[in-house]
């Protein structure tokens, strides 16, 4: 069903009084399409008139019974989604809403390759009206147009401002950043084996600002160099702790795509790895696909030289980004991460399925581990088992926490 803006603050209402009494989720997803003026600009009204229409068909062809499209204005759309499990569902459903624009749109005789971002926000999670949890999934849209999945879920309080260079250097020099970890575990040894290292920043006035905003300033403002040595010393403190109270804890740390143009990037890591005295195979880079793309040569050759000091390399995200085998065969990953959304809701997703053990198994052809991301229950999980995962990470094996406390339950479990 289409609906024009008029209908939507009326037509949520009505899906939040429904939310409330079923006690399923709902959920809001805004597209935004960019570049439009260029197009109307280069071939006029026309093209752009039936780009958006033929953008809308596309949308309307992942839409389930019970969802509705809303026109909010020009290339805008939001996707009202009743019944949801969870955020990750959501996420799954924007991922599938970006996949529809993988290939160009027929635009008056002329192919044009749509830029898109998605933002999500759920009801109750994050905003308890209408209006509220229309803008939590606005400003999710416009904050994923600067992360390279272009897609967000958003739940951070809505910023009138938002954050400059400055803040963030100085939230890098005066303490407010910090790691949360969230557990990666062994499927068939059903044991934690590492964490996920995840940066979060809590501003002293503006309160928790989403990663999304913050890593886009790092790399916008050329201070992706400072934030890089930030998380390489807080993920290497971790595995250093973790090691004082008896344990290995190997943990994985996200590289921006911009880190690989920054000078110096192999000693800054192997310079922090000796003064934490950490063992090389103890920290795990997470590269995504589009840094892969962004710069072959250069960044082939910097994971190149970290692997052979004994750095392990994961390719994050995969699935969902523009990398070919033609690329991951230069490069030197040890591990391969499924994207949550083709994992989550997979067990009702015949395709999904399929397309997960077709990645494990090219994972296992490729001589590297697979780890599943957005692992939410238990039946997925032994799924994965069946299929020969080797590791998985989610909320069904837990969920993101300070490292300090991470570290605390971990000798308390004695996993």
């Amino acid at each position: 069903m289409i609906m024009r803006n008029g209908g939507l603050p009326e037509r949520l209402a009505s899906h939040i009084e429904e939310s409330r009494a079923t006690g399923k989720p709902l959920g809001v997803l805004c597209l935004g399409m960019q570049g439009l003026r260029q197009l109307r600009i280069r071939a006029g009204y026309a093209a752009m008139d039936e780009l958006l229409s033929q953008a809308a068909a596309r949308v309307r062809e992942v839409l389930r019974p019970g969802d509705e499209l809303v026109e909010l204005g020009s290339g805008d759309l939001a996707l009202v989604l009743p019944g949801l499990k969870d955020g990750s569902h959501a996420m799954l459903a924007a991922a599938k809403l970006l996949r529809q624009f993988e290939t160009p749109i027929q635009a008056a005789g002329q192919p044009v390759l749509a830029s898109v971002a998605v933002g999500v926000a759920m009801y109750p999670e994050h905003a308890d009206g209408p209006e509220s949890l229309c803008r939590q999934a606005e400003q999710a849209m416009l904050e994923a147009r600067r992360v390279p999945d272009h897609m967000l879920l958003g739940g951070t309080p809505v910023q009138s401002d938002g954050v400059d260079a400055a803040e963030l250097l100085e939230a890098i020099n005066g303490g407010q950043l910090a790691m949360h970890l969230q557990p990666i575990m062994d499927v068939r040894q059903r044991k934690v084996v590492g964490a996920e290292g995840l940066a979060r920043w809590f501003h002293p006035s503006k309160g928790a600002i989403s990663p999304g905003v913050f890593i886009a300033v790092a790399e916008n403002s050329g201070m992706i160099s400072q934030f890089t040595r930030w998380s390489a010393n807080a993920c290497l403190q971790i595995v250093a702790q973790a090691r004082e109270a008896g344990h290995r804890l190997p943990v994985s740390m996200n590289l921006s795509a911009k880190a690989f143009a920054e000078r110096g990037l192999v000693e800054q890591l192997l310079g922090a790895l000796k003064l934490w005295d950490v063992e090389p195979k103890d920290l795990v880079l997470e590269v995504t696909e589009t840094a892969i793309v962004s710069d072959i040569q250069r960044g082939a050759c910097q994971l190149r030289q970290l692997n052979a000091a004994g750095i392990r390399v994961s390719i994050d995200d995969f699935g969902v980004g523009n990398a070919s085998v033609a690329y991951l065969k230069q490069f030197p990953a040890t591990e391969m991460k499924i994207d949550q959304s083709f994992v989550t809701g997979m067990l009702g997703d015949l395709r999904s399925l399929q397309m997960v053990k077709a990645m494990i198994a090219f994972a296992r052809q490729m001589g590297m581990r697979a780890v599943a991301e957005g692992v939410e229950d238990e039946n997925t999980l032994e799924a994965l088992g069946d299929l020969g995962c080797n590791l998985v990470q989610g909320w069904a094996v837990g969920k993101p926490q300070p490292a300090s406390e991470f570290i605390r339950e971990l000798a308390g479990s004695g996993r």
